[in-house]
């Protein structure tokens, strides 16, 4: 019916527009809830095109890359960084087997701020016949993506890290995926099942024009403030170590770790203070970890337990900044009595 037809055609309009932004028009977008049903579907697909196939993935990905991948865990393999959380497409072509089918990596590392060179990566995997999954949810909106310049066959992305609503995201895809994530009604070309959300691609695209528009001026601006908090931590008189470079890294994160310091403890003590800061070390029950990411670095489990993950956004000025590093080295101070 009319009704129907026109929010057909507004899909279309809008995934066009969506690509346009990213310079994307050799390949299909499908939508799906999000960054984390993106990265497992591509996981699963790839894998299960091929049987006997196996897949590398970056120590650094996120969560749900890392999570999917070891479901086939005997079919995957690990690529570490370098001391500065760096991929280097010389020691990516050096780990790939002949069984290797798919590379999985982040555009920007959710922990460290690094931005991997996607270009010279992707282009070492197409050299080798292999395929190149991007999770692109850190770095889109936050930093220019032109696909035109990647050879990867996947990039996901979540539209609310970029300030779209939560539960849209999806797959720049081009590959010729056979097989459905979901079973139903046969939306998105068969890959995924259920209604579209046209309403959520429509912020989607709205947020991501907003953020490409601001680009610009918030880079330069986010940057500056993480080398302000980067800095105050060096002057400290704790053994601080910078994770990545905040001058050159996804605007506005900055990791510090201290080595024999507790980072949870840090945070909830931030935390009472007003201040929102995570940690680099993912949490098993009561018993915290030390992050993989941090490890594959070299620090020590002492300095990945010991870590903060402090992130800035558009509402971030530079007093919040000086605030955040006065009440840093008064926890500090405080907590360092404390095991006195």
């Amino acid at each position: 019916h009319a009704a129907g037809r026109a929010a057909a055609r507004e899909l279309r309009r809008l995934k066009e527009r969506f690509g346009q932004r990213l310079d994307f028009a050799d390949g299909r977008i499908v939508l799906m809830s999000g960054a984390t049903e993106a990265n497992n579907w591509v996981i699963r697909s790839v894998l299960e095109r091929f049987p006997q196939g196996r897949v590398l993935m970056a120590a650094d990905v996120h969560a749900s890359v890392w999570q999917a991948a070891r479901q086939f865990a005997e079919r995957t393999d690990v690529l570490a960084p370098d001391d500065a959380g760096r991929l280097s497409p010389a020691a990516l072509t050096a780990a790939l087997r002949p069984e290797t089918r798919l590379f999985c990596c982040s555009h920007a590392a959710n922990e460290t701020g690094v931005i991997h060179d996607m270009a010279a990566l992707s282009s070492a995997c197409a050299r080798r016949g292999v395929l190149c999954h991007v999770d692109g949810a850190q770095a889109l909106g936050h930093v220019p993506v032109t696909l035109s310049e990647q050879c990867c066959e996947f990039y996901v992305f979540a539209a609310h890290k970029f300030g779209g609503p939560r539960g849209v995201g999806g797959v720049c895809l081009r590959w010729d995926a056979a097989a459905g994530w979901l079973a139903g009604g046969g939306q998105e070309g068969g890959l995924r099942a259920g209604t579209e959300n046209v309403p959520g691609l429509a912020g989607t695209v709205a947020a991501l024009e907003q953020s490409l528009t601001l680009l610009p001026q918030e880079t330069q601006r986010l940057r500056m403030l993480a080398s302000r908090l980067a800095d105050a931590a060096r002057r400290s008189d704790a053994d601080c170590r910078i994770n990545g470079d905040p001058a050159t890294g996804l605007p506005g994160l900055v990791s510090l770790s201290f080595a024999g310091f507790d980072g949870h403890a840090l945070a909830a003590d931030l935390d009472q203070q007003g201040f929102a800061v995570g940690t680099g070390s993912a949490c098993s029950g009561s018993k915290p970890e030390p992050s993989r990411t941090l490890l594959a670095m070299g620090l020590t489990p002492s300095e990945a337990l010991g870590t903060l993950r402090v992130s800035m956004g558009r509402m971030t000025r530079e007093n919040d900044v000086d605030d955040l590093s006065a009440a840093l080295g008064a926890t500090i101070r405080r907590q360092r009595k404390l095991r006195e």
